[in-house]
């Protein structure tokens, strides 16, 4: 079943007993873009640039938006497996993934489980490790206020308000809500990581983008360094004034470096300006 609108479509199709919700607009390559924790869920202006160069699947991971599902999602794994069967089920062999925050630590899990499925991976504020003296801050936060002013370079930007709810007015809060809960069953204990992760990192073989924020307080980017310094065929893209939001804060730049990364992985050259890089 789908719902289409002008640029997307909302599809809904059953993984092994779980209902899931996935926006598909575009068309061209396939490119899967695993969300955050915060769960944006919606087609976002991100999805939409992208969607004009790549066919673009944004599903929401069990828990998340209107997706079911997370009883039967326990951990980090469960969710890295279940996404082993979403692309199986959907013969997605070789494609290019996006993983923001808790979902770039999805997507390493399925490059590790299993790496025939992804041909290339940009990981955006990834999270994941434990990084000594870089602690990730508390991400679980009732005051909007607080919140925005962690994850936001400028907590007053007008992109705000795209991203999450400003107040409990807001209709969104509920998703909102939905979100921390599904985040906290997935993320808790041990707190956004895996103490396992490390020693895989070695078993992802294809090419990883890390984008990262200078100004990132919630997971700091010496968790980017740490990652490219780790990962056996992997680069870190700095953005100046720049938050944990990325696609948000800097949607510009963070577009055009998954066009840049996917038109290598083709053996493309962009014929458009090339994005100034970020010192």
């Amino acid at each position: 079943m789908s719902i289409s609108t002008a640029s997307f479509e909302t599809q809904k199709i059953e993984i092994a007993g779980k209902q899931i919700h996935m926006n598909v607009g575009g068309t061209g390559s396939p490119l899967i873009y695993l969300h955050s924790a915060g769960g944006e869920t919606d087609w976002m202006p991100f999805h939409e640039d992208l969607s004009k160069h790549f066919r673009v699947h944004a599903p929401a991971h069990p828990g998340f938006g209107r997706s079911t599902g997370l009883e039967q999602i326990d951990d980090i794994q469960d969710m890295a497996w279940h996404y082993v069967d979403l692309f199986e089920q959907l013969g997605w062999r070789q494609v290019s993934v996006v993983g923001f925050s808790l979902g770039a630590w999805i997507a390493l899990e399925v490059a590790i489980l299993r790496p025939e499925l992804i041909s290339r991976l940009v990981l955006v504020a990834a999270a994941g490790v434990r990084v000594e003296g870089a602690p990730v801050a508390e991400l679980f936060l009732n005051d909007f206020k607080e919140a925005r002013e962690l994850v936001f370079y400028d907590p007053e930007s007008p992109v705000v308000k795209t991203a999450m709810p400003l107040s409990f007015d807001d209709s969104r809060v509920l998703m909102w809500m939905r979100a921390q809960e599904a985040t906290a069953r997935v993320a808790w204990n041990p707190y956004l990581h895996n103490p396992k992760l490390p020693r895989h990192l070695h078993r992802v073989r294809c090419p990883v983008q890390m984008i990262w924020g200078r100004h990132d307080k919630l997971i700091p980017l010496a968790h980017g360094e740490y990652y490219a310094e780790h990962l056996p065929n992997a680069q870190l893209s700095v953005f100046e004034r720049c938050g944990h939001m990325v696609p948000f804060e800097r949607r510009e730049a963070f577009v055009e470096a998954v066009i840049d990364f996917a038109a290598l992985g083709r053996g493309e050259r962009r014929t458009t300006k090339s994005r100034q890089p970020d010192h």
